[in-house]
């Protein structure tokens, strides 16, 4: 496993995610949140906006390791999706919650969270 000094790069995408726009498919994006100590979530990384798809596939990004769980790879990491609004209103589509260490088990592997 990485240490917390190490980046990681990671790549996500979905499948059949909830139609948000009325003329048209969706905008997904997703934003990650580190657990902070007091409870709280602080946002540490969002995706690029996938165009008029409801299978988006992100691109590949690398993040520091401390960035995302601080150097506790059990810590909780909140990922939401969005569907992006030009008016800056996005909805809401979903979420899931997962670790550093649970996304690490997953290479070369498909990680699905529902």
């Amino acid at each position: 496993m990485d240490t917390a000094a190490d980046a990681v790069l990671m790549q996500f995408c979905a499948n059949k995610l909830d139609k948000k726009d009325f003329f048209g498919k969706s905008d997904p994006f997703l934003v990650f949140y580190r657990s902070n100590e007091d409870g709280s979530f602080t946002i540490c990384h969002k995706t690029e906006v996938v165009k008029n798809t409801l299978n988006p596939v992100w691109q590949a990004f690398k993040i520091p390791v401390r960035a995302l769980c601080n150097g506790d790879f059990d810590r909780t990491i909140k990922v939401e999706v969005y569907d992006w609004d030009r008016d800056g209103s996005h909805d809401y589509i979903g979420e899931f919650s997962t670790s550093y260490r649970e996304l690490s088990r997953g290479q070369s592997q498909f990680n699905v969270y529902e």
